[in-house]
């Protein structure tokens, strides 16, 4: 076959496939891509994703929020737009930290979700209990569950619960050696803080939480150092207020 046409059967070849590509793919443009296709629900199923961690939400409390909105699927045609009406509707629970719902071609309506992580329990002197969560927001007392945190207790407001306080909280989770020793925080009218140990003398003294971290290591330093002094037979507290010093009060009240 003479090369010129070859060369020129070659590239009709090639046009002719690059042609039947795009009409093909302008097809299936037109034919398949549907991007609110309905399906109608024939059963709803909700996976709780955290729930070794958290109890508080599970699929109970969905159904019977979705029925008392009237935003039951089964029976309906569902889409996108009533998908995202659903997700909407759980999101706004106080538990809730994300949820994606989605329809199965199957007929299956699938819910999704994650609950929110609280890291410490707030006991004002006035007011109702709360959790502070990860996000650093307050999170309501659950009937469902209850989570095993930290206590702050004493003379605290939400807005202080979730500022400097956070921080300081965050601070001792994060330590393998304050996160094993320490139950509760307790905060008195002058804002001071006072620890409860789990074990050995029962209360420390921090006082204010500025330079919080240089105490807590002066804290550190002394166990590692005076083992044998953490005794609370013989003292009822460890103070460490100040920068350069640290002192234990006994239980007769002799210093």
């Amino acid at each position: 076959m003479n090369p010129k046409v070859k060369h020129i059967l070659s590239l009709i070849a090639v046009i002719t496939s690059i042609t039947c590509l795009l009409g093909y793919c302008i097809f299936a443009l037109i034919y398949f891509h549907k991007p609110d296709q309905k399906v109608q629900c024939k059963s709803v199923s909700v996976c709780v994703m955290d729930s070794t961690e958290h109890g508080f939400v599970n699929a109970a409390m969905i159904y019977d929020h979705l029925a008392k909105q009237k935003l039951s699927p089964i029976g309906g045609m569902i889409g996108i737009e009533e998908s995202h009406r659903i997700e909407k509707s759980i999101a706004k629970l106080s538990p809730i930290k994300v949820v994606h719902c989605y329809m199965g071609y199957n007929g299956n309506f699938h819910i999704n979700l994650y609950q929110r992580c609280p890291i410490y329990r707030v006991l004002p002197s006035e007011g109702v209990s709360y959790y502070i969560d990860n996000d650093r927001r307050t999170m309501p007392i659950s009937h469902l569950f209850t989570a095993y945190t930290p206590i702050v207790t004493g003379k605290i407001t939400p807005d202080e619960a979730k500022g400097e306080l956070y921080d300081f909280m965050v601070y001792l989770l994060s330590d393998d050696d304050w996160n094993a020793l320490f139950t509760e925080v307790h905060i008195d009218e002058k804002h001071n803080i006072r620890l409860t140990s789990r074990q050995g003398i029962k209360y420390i003294e921090l006082g204010k939480l500025n330079n919080y971290a240089n105490k807590m290591e002066k804290l550190r330093a002394w166990y590692q150092q005076y083992p044998h002094k953490n005794d609370a037979s013989v003292y009822k507290k460890i103070t460490i207020t100040y920068d350069e010093l640290i002192f234990c009060t006994k239980i007769n009240n002799h210093e």
